[in-house]
């Protein structure tokens, strides 16, 4: 595993490279013993691009402060098969379908309505009726966006 302060420059490098950008950090996962994760997103999309582009920011700093350094690094959009995990997140999605499942097994789909720091309010389809539902962050267990074919 990466020490604590190794771990530290990757996030520090991280946030230099998406400065001045609308990208922002939705998950760094440090694993096995030298692996690093790093699933972004931003308001108008991650492209393949963008991803490269801070990774080799990453990877060129790391060459120059920390050469003896050994991990692998892969750097991803956090794409539909990632929940939403911060409220910057929901309120990209305002006005999308999204997939809220509960701790209970109970699943709610619908319509993103808005997001705010204490939680988010859907219009949830059930059977002919819809109905406004609201949550609080912590009282779900994931949320993810629904895929459409429109």
């Amino acid at each position: 595993m990466l020490s604590a302060a190794n771990q530290q420059l990757f996030k520090s490098l991280l946030q230099q490279s998406i400065e001045g950008t609308d990208m922002f950090l939705v998950e760094i996962k440090f694993t096995g013993t030298e692996k690093v994760e790093i699933y972004l997103d931003s308001d108008n999309g991650v492209t393949i691009e963008k991803c490269t582009k801070v990774a080799r920011y990453i990877n060129k700093q790391l060459e120059e402060q920390q050469p003896e350094l050994m991990y692998e690094l892969e750097v991803s959009s956090a794409g539909l098969e990632h929940p939403l995990q911060s409220l910057r997140q929901y309120q990209k999605n305002v006005g999308r379908t999204l997939e809220v499942n509960m701790p209970d097994g109970k699943l709610f789909e619908g319509k993103l309505l808005n997001a705010d720091e204490n939680g988010f309010s859907i219009e949830a389809r059930q059977k002919q009726k819809r109905e406004l539902k609201t949550f609080k962050y912590d009282e779900v267990k994931e949320v993810f966006v629904g895929v459409s074919f429109n």
